[in-house]
């Protein structure tokens, strides 16, 4: 492994701080591309590369990296799989502007048989979760279990509104600085330090020298809630051939994604179980991942072994 760098390094140990455990042993993520239908798509991989495969879907408008507080945890049982979904991150931006759900879920499909992944565990939060189900709804037999995190077909559509109108006034930075300081106010539960730091791993500097986004905007920016909810109503209609275990985790305090919108979920799924964390909103892996990666391993802890459920199958 190459030689980590003394910033490298206190970033692990702000990001472990953050998280509650010990940062002794930890060593930063590999730095990864894959071509998926022509579109090159960057991941960081955590752990031992012979350990349970877990892949992790971020939001809309987040990148990889927000997973980092929890793979300092996770990475410890799996290999786990951060990918920056296409226009995201530091992957490819889909030159015809494609980022349907049916878009991600065939890449997440790619990445899967690209990597040669045997029963991945499959966690998505917001985005990330929708494109995670959909990948599920054609997939399931591929995965071990899906962890779906504080989202669903139906969320709560003013929060969705507040959020994509939001967009617009936190489009543009002076400094990674100056976005740690004005996303503060609005209550991230991070110290302003380490979140400049995670902040300037999804932005980039633009010719002005001003700082913006890593994202496609045309995968975000102008759209209304209307535009990000109404594609997903169809999935309701096709939930109940997602035949793996699934785990529906809502943040304890968040908005955009109710008891009611869980529980109807929980419904919904043929082997479902919902579970809700405390201390966290919307971004549940950034506000308590420690909580988050303990509700995981928890419900992979109560799982049927390989072995169990192939003969259940017979």
């Amino acid at each position: 492994m190459n030689a980590v760098s003394d910033s490298e390094r206190a970033y692990l140990r702000a990001l472990a701080s953050h998280a509650g455990i010990d940062a002794q042993g930890i060593d930063p993520p590999a730095k990864r591309r894959v071509e998926i239908e022509g579109l090159a798509l960057h991941y960081l991989e955590w752990g031992k590369p012979d350990a349970q495969p877990l892949v992790l879907l971020h939001g809309g408008g987040q990148s990889a990296h927000t997973w980092d507080p929890c793979c300092l945890i996770l990475a410890r049982r799996y290999r786990c799989l951060a990918l920056d979904q296409r226009g995201h991150g530091d992957s490819g931006w889909s030159p015809a502007g494609a980022y349907t759900i049916q878009d991600h879920a065939r890449d997440i499909a790619g990445f899967v048989d690209r990597l040669a992944l045997r029963q991945p565990i499959m966690a998505g939060m917001s985005m990330g979760g929708i494109n995670a189900i959909a990948y599920a709804v054609e997939h399931a037999s591929a995965l071990r279990a899906l962890v779906s995190i504080d989202v669903g077909p139906d969320v709560q559509f003013e929060p969705v509104e507040r959020l994509m109108q939001g967009l617009g006034e936190y489009r543009h930075f002076e400094s990674p600085e100056d976005a740690a300081e004005r996303l503060s106010k609005l209550g991230a539960r991070r110290a302003r330090s380490l979140l400049k730091d995670t902040l300037s791993r999804n932005l980039r500097q633009e010719r002005d020298g001003s700082w913006t986004w890593k994202y496609d905007p045309r995968t975000l920016v102008g759209l209304s809630a209307e535009d990000i909810l109404a594609p997903r109503k169809p999935l309701w209609d096709v939930l109940g051939r997602i035949s793996c275990p699934v785990l529906v985790v809502r943040g304890a305090d968040s908005e955009i994604f109710s008891e009611g919108d869980a529980a109807k979920l929980t419904r919904y799924l043929p082997r479902a179980i919902s579970v809700t964390v405390a201390n966290a909103r919307h971004s549940v892996q950034t506000d308590n991942p420690r909580g988050l990666a303990d509700v995981i391993t928890a419900f992979d802890d109560g799982l049927p072994s390989p072995e169990a459920e192939r003969n259940e199958s017979r």
